[in-house]
């Protein structure tokens, strides 16, 4: 039968997309015995039951063994944090997480983002060393899967990093006075400073809603908060009701320092006790309600700045990655035996104009100033030491560590930190926002028989107020 030829994906695609439907597909012989292959010959094979469609996302499908997957990931993960969840829960966020997946798996194929065999292998052991781990420890840990598999996994990882870093940094804008007036406060607060264990549930909200749309979100956010405080765990309620990838972790934003705690959601947070549930606080993103599990005092983390070189190439149609990639480690050889010097080789090489003048000089500045592919080689540097070509989402570097320094009392420290903080917070917040809108592009179509029993919506459009998977 030809169809049992195809990739299982690919036949559960064509089929689910001519029949709507999430039957499992069956390839099998006919029973007359007559007939080659059929159950008179004695080379006829057993019936092979293909997978079956649990979504269809845009142009993609999300398939039962893959829900399935990121269900029992779901289960687990709630499992190690102590915390409760029913299946249809779990099944619900597991596929909240799948879908943003998805979303952002094909936003990174219409940029063009797809990694080599080799630049796995480059990112693989650049992971493994800034980690102080192994390659095969973080292949391991996308569980019992094949090192292909893994491999896929990994490299899908990168490139939804990538679109989201790369979409969510350019909504960010951060000013001047914030930052002065965060770095004022962190003098104030000095070595240590309160962190709060938080989750969080955010029901979206248009920032236009009409006055019944925000009383009924507000009625919902309200009754999350009864069932809450009449003892429902929370992590259940954020499998339940949040939306995107905080769904699959319950809404857990882990340990979150005062500075970086939204200054609106400060003052209730600053008078509860453990255990309480504050809210609805209204943002642009919606409304928000946060559970509050611990409050430890932490020492402020000081900042570490880095002095680096680096030399840059970009690629084009006719220059392309594997190109960049020899010139450089053609070039990095000429430098490490002292034919060229790393700084005459950036003023020669590198295409990033205003550093190369400098000879790939871009001074002393903490890791987060840069892409999170350059930054994660940096760091892994000891001074001195030349990075093997590395590409990030400007092109391709070599970099060169010079010195690093911890810096904790300057007024230019504290400023670091207070734009870092500020970023991160705003990274967090916009990232949810982000991954709202990815959803009110997207067509999402539920074909799951178990979902869809529980009463969740065949067809879901995010641009709908109730267009959560409930």
């Amino acid at each position: 039968m030809l169809v049992s030829k195809l990739p299982i994906k690919l036949v559960a695609a064509t089929l689910a997309l001519c029949v709507g439907t999430s039957m499992p597909y069956v390839s099998y012989a006919a029973a007359n015995s007559s007939v080659p292959g059929s159950a008179g010959d004695p080379f006829a094979a057993a019936p092979i039951t293909l997978d079956a469609t649990a979504a269809v996302v845009n142009n993609d499908i999300i398939l039962e063994s893959e829900l399935d997957a990121a269900q029992a990931e779901v289960e687990q993960n709630f499992k190690q944090r102590g915390a409760q969840v029913d299946p249809i829960s779990a099944r619900r966020a597991a596929l909240e997480q799948l879908v943003t997946r998805s979303i952002a798996l094909q936003q990174g194929k219409q940029y063009g983002l797809n990694l080599t065999d080799t630049q796995i292998d480059q990112a693989l052991a650049q992971t493994a060393s800034s980690s102080n781990t192994s390659v095969d420890a973080i292949l391991k840990n996308y569980g019992n899967v094949s090192l292909a598999e893994a491999r896929q996994q990994f490299a899908n990882d990168l490139i939804i990093n990538e679109v989201r870093t790369n979409q969510v940094r350019r909504r960010i804008r951060i000013s001047d006075a914030e930052v002065s007036l965060l770095a004022k406060s962190l003098r104030e607060i000095g070595s240590i400073e309160p962190s709060y264990h938080l989750a969080q549930i955010i029901l979206p909200l248009n920032a236009r809603a009409s006055a019944g749309e925000v009383n009924r979100v507000t009625a919902i956010a309200n009754s999350i908060k009864r069932e809450s405080r009449n003892g429902t765990d929370f992590n259940l309620l954020a499998a339940q009701y949040a939306q995107g990838s905080t769904a699959a972790q319950g809404g857990d934003l882990g340990y979150v320092p005062e500075s970086q705690v939204p200054v609106p959601f400060l003052p209730a947070l600053l008078k509860a006790n453990t255990g309480d549930v504050l809210g609805p606080f209204r943002s642009p993103f919606g409304l928000h309600l946060i559970k509050l599990y611990d409050v430890v005092n932490q020492a402020v983390e000081p900042i570490t700045t880095y002095k680096a070189r680096h030399i840059l190439l970009t690629t084009s149609v006719i220059f392309s990655d594997q190109a960049a990639y020899n010139e450089l480690s053609a070039l990095r050889s000429r430098i490490v035996s002292n034919e060229i010097s790393f700084a005459e080789a950036a003023k020669q090489f590198s295409e990033d104009t205003v550093s190369a003048a400098l000879g790939g000089d871009l001074g002393y500045a903490p890791a987060s100033r840069y892409d999170p592919r350059f930054a994660g080689a940096m760091v892994a540097l000891s001074p001195g030491q030349i990075s093997q070509p590395i590409q990030s989402s400007f092109g391709w570097h070599l970099i060169l560590l010079e010195d690093r320094k911890v810096d904790k009392d300057s007024q230019e420290a504290y400023e670091q930190r207070a734009r870092e903080l500020i970023y991160r917070r705003l990274f967090q917040e916009e990232s949810q926002a982000w991954e709202r809108e990815l959803r009110a592009t997207a067509y999402v179509h539920v074909t799951d028989p178990i979902l869809l029993s529980a009463g969740v919506e065949q067809s879901i459009n995010s641009n709908a107020n109730n267009s959560q998977l409930q």
